[in-house]
């Protein structure tokens, strides 16, 4: 997995001479990271932006919006569209997986790679504030303006014959993946089911 690699990675790395206690630290973020559940309630977006920064900002004083863990763009992205065979695999199953699966892939790592930095620049950690980091984290995955398709087990496509987490529906009422239907419609102007006309009016 994903979470795995980057967090043997981020082990190998680490060059400080309390190599002992950071392996220590990051076994238990580890660990509590692993059992970490999405709060009941989840703040709304703008809410969640200025929570993970807060705390970004206590946790890394020099603070570069690349480093900020967000899931804006996986909100637009078919799970065959980020090229990753583990993110499609696992976003085909039930309803949720793909969040799940966009945790543990993108911010897991991300958090692992955040803490090796603040132990190499701020020297020892503790737990606590990066644990409140991460639910903030975790809830910003799961709170993202996700379509109720990600909620439910995925219809394929009719074309390419895989899940649809973003439907695109045409006029006649059939769903299709965005690009499927575009590349369709480059060629033909009908609807590939029922060859009802899709010109533009």
């Amino acid at each position: 997995m994903e979470d795995e690699k980057a967090f043997a990675l981020n082990l190998a790395l680490y060059q400080g001479a309390d190599l002992g206690d950071y392996i220590n630290f990051m076994v238990q973020f580890r660990t509590s990271l692993n059992a970490l559940k999405p709060a009941e309630v989840i703040a709304l977006e703008p809410i969640y932006t200025v929570d993970l920064v807060e705390q970004m900002q206590q946790l890394l004083t020099n603070l570069d919006p690349q480093d900020i863990p967000t899931f804006e763009s996986f909100a637009y992205f078919e799970p065959a569209d980020v090229f990753h065979d583990y993110l499609e695999q696992e976003a085909t199953k039930e309803k949720g997986a793909f969040i799940e699966v966009v945790w543990i892939v993108i911010g897991k790592p991300k958090l692992y790679n955040l803490v090796h930095r603040a132990w190499t620049e701020h020297g020892p950690q503790t737990l606590a504030p990066w644990m409140k980091l991460a639910q903030i984290v975790l809830d910003g995955c799961y709170g993202q303006k996700w379509p109720d398709s990600v909620f439910q087990v995925p219809d394929s496509c009719p074309i390419c014959l895989t899940p649809i987490h973003w439907p695109q529906r045409t006029q006649c009422g059939h769903v299709f993946h965005t690009r499927c239907l575009s590349q369709h419609l480059d060629i033909y102007h009908t609807c590939p089911i029922c060859r009802a006309s899709l010109r533009d009016p």
